[in-house]
């Protein structure tokens, strides 16, 4: 894995944690990874980025996401 794609691989997930805890996260995990794959491709234009990509990526978080909230 090159180390540009670890970096944005960071920067998807830092964004789903940024949005959880911010209370800004949908109600699913597909709504969430369609959010942060169009705010990718935005802000990142060129990346050879999925919505696959991005569920795997966030999907761990996802699952956290009342820990998060509730700091449990």
């Amino acid at each position: 894995m090159t180390a540009d794609r670890k970096l944005w691989q960071r920067q998807i997930e830092r964004e789903a944690y940024r949005r959880i805890t911010a209370g800004e996260a949908p109600e699913t995990l597909g709504e969430l990874t369609e959010q942060i794959l169009s705010w990718f491709l935005e802000t990142h234009p060129g990346h050879p980025v999925t919505s696959k990509i991005v569920e795997d990526q966030i999907r761990d978080t996802w699952h956290r996401r009342h820990e998060l909230i509730h700091g449990i």
